[in-house]
């Protein structure tokens, strides 16, 4: 079975977003070292971060203890 692939255009897309979309509460977590910079830009922006130590779609291995740092986070934001 061959996995689907997108076009690079898909990637390339600028998605518009709301002014001010970043001034609600908001949240981020982090899984892993490739995305200790996108954790710090959140830092900055004054979201809260955690940390659940693993790699990339990590929800998917453990998405019991994502869902419960979500809930987390979610209840204190």
């Amino acid at each position: 079975m061959r996995q689907p692939t997108l076009p690079l255009s898909y990637y390339e897309q600028h998605i518009p977003v709301p002014d001010g979309w970043d001034e609600h509460p908001c949240s981020y977590l982090l899984f892993g070292p490739p995305y200790g910079d996108l954790a710090a830009e959140a830092r900055e922006r004054g979201w809260r971060v955690a940390h659940l130590p693993g790699a990339h779609l990590y929800q998917i291995i453990d998405p019991a203890g994502a869902a419960r740092h979500l809930v987390e986070l979610a209840a204190t934001t």
